[in-house]
């Protein structure tokens, strides 16, 4: 249709439609990561998304690894 610009918007559509086959052109949405860190700073400060990822970069793990020992809750399932 490129080399027939000229032609009516009708027909183009025409054509379009009854060549090109129908198929499944969808794909799933992609999902964001979710980073243990950024949960824990999210939880432990109440921090945002976008400022948890800031702090998460300023943290050392050993600091990270403290305040997920601070927000153990406890339980049968807990680690």
């Amino acid at each position: 249709m490129n080399s027939r610009p000229h032609l009516d918007k009708l027909l183009q559509y025409s054509f379009l439609i009854n060549i090109i086959r129908p198929k499944k052109r969808f794909n799933k949405w992609i999902k964001s990561e979710k980073i243990e860190a950024i949960e824990i700073v999210k939880d432990y400060y109440g921090y945002s998304t976008e400022k948890a990822r800031q702090v998460v970069s300023i943290l050392t793990i050993e600091h990270i690894d403290t305040l997920k020992q601070k927000l153990q809750k406890g339980g049968v399932n807990d680690k």
